[in-house]
């Protein structure tokens, strides 16, 4: 039980710095600097790792060195047409079950985006659009989809926010986004999905067309 605690703290400053790109992709994760700068043993600092590796953050090679994870352009390519179709799916689910609440907590979201697009706050923004999406999936019945894609999208959270910077991308995805309201208003699971859909196909294209911002 002593370790649980000291475990739980190197796991998760080291997932947070991860996902927030503090550590950069294939950066090593030394063990024993580790566990000298977080006050804990090897073997916890072993334990984090592993822990990481599990969520996909993390790639422990063959000589056991660890490695934050990093992707190749095929990989993004296909995490993306997957997530269209998880989330797309996820919206066709949760649209009949919006209750009034959950849409005025919707519409207040994009209130906020609103705001935050046309002050140019655009990590602001980003912040509210995964707000957004998160509230979809809360609505969901299907937790095993909403788990999988939770995953995928915190593995891939780099490729998920840095769309917004492309010139003129923070007017379509807003656009976007009003679509997938108000087919959340109209509970229409076919009219949210395919909004959902083309919201990722949207951010897929300028992923492509613009791959300097993210390799």
């Amino acid at each position: 039980m002593s370790e649980e605690r000291p475990l739980d703290r190197i796991y998760h400053s080291l997932r947070d710095k991860i996902l927030s790109q503090q550590l950069s992709p294939n950066e090593s994760l030394v063990e024993y600097q580790l566990a000298k700068e977080y006050g804990v043993s090897r073997a916890t600092a072993k334990k984090a790792i592993l822990m990481l590796e599990q969520e996909g953050l993390v790639v422990v090679e063959a000589n056991k060195s660890a490695k934050v994870r990093s992707f190749s352009r095929q990989e993004v390519h296909d995490f993306l047409e997957f997530r269209q179709e998880l989330e797309g799916y996820i919206a066709r689910l949760a649209a009949p079950l919006f209750t009034e609440k959950d849409i005025r907590e919707l519409e207040e979201i994009i209130e906020e985006m609103k705001g935050y697009k046309e002050a140019g706050r655009l990590v602001d923004y980003s912040h509210d659009n995964q707000r957004f999406h998160q509230k979809i999936m809360d609505v969901c019945p299907n937790r095993l989809a909403v788990e999988v894609t939770a995953n995928l999208k915190a593995q891939m959270r780099k490729y998920n926010t840095r769309t917004i910077l492309v010139p003129g991308r923070a007017d379509h995805s807003f656009a976007e986004h009003s679509a997938i309201l108000a087919a959340i208003r109209n509970h229409s699971p076919e009219e949210a999905e395919k909004a959902m859909r083309n919201h990722i196909a949207q951010v897929q294209k300028e992923f492509e067309e613009n791959i300097e911002l993210f390799m």
